[in-house]
């Protein structure tokens, strides 16, 4: 079992399809709602003492779906469809990350605290 952005990195690295369901994510048997979080810190959003806060799986699967628009497109479809968008900052080294060109970077929290999935069973 894996944690939700390893998962979706190995399928994206391996071109596997991601399904969406009911408002969950699935990755084989595996499952997690689409708003949880990630351990991916969103940058700026973590200084001066305030909670660490981190990007939800539903966006970092919208920003894989729009990597190929331009940034201020890309803002905008997401407020247009209600899905937080990957910032600026964090778009290099996140991509890097999903498509395997990196193993780890700054902004991946190994000590974040990870919701556990749900299991799926066929016919679920």
């Amino acid at each position: 079992m894996g944690d939700p952005l390893s998962l979706l990195r190995q399928y994206n690295m391996q071109g596997q399809p991601i399904v969406e369901r009911d408002n969950n994510i699935l990755f084989g048997e595996h499952s997690w709602p689409k708003t949880v979080a990630t351990n991916y810190l969103i940058s700026g959003k973590n200084k001066g003492g305030r909670p660490k806060e981190y990007y939800s799986l539903e966006c970092l699967i919208y920003f894989l779906k729009h990597v190929a628009l331009h940034h201020p497109d890309y803002v905008r479809q997401a407020a247009s469809d209600g899905v937080p968008a990957v910032r600026r900052p964090d778009r290099k080294d996140l991509l890097a990350y999903l498509r395997g060109k990196i193993t780890t970077c700054s902004s991946i929290d190994m000590a974040a605290p990870l919701q556990m999935p749900m299991q799926v069973y066929e016919g679920n």
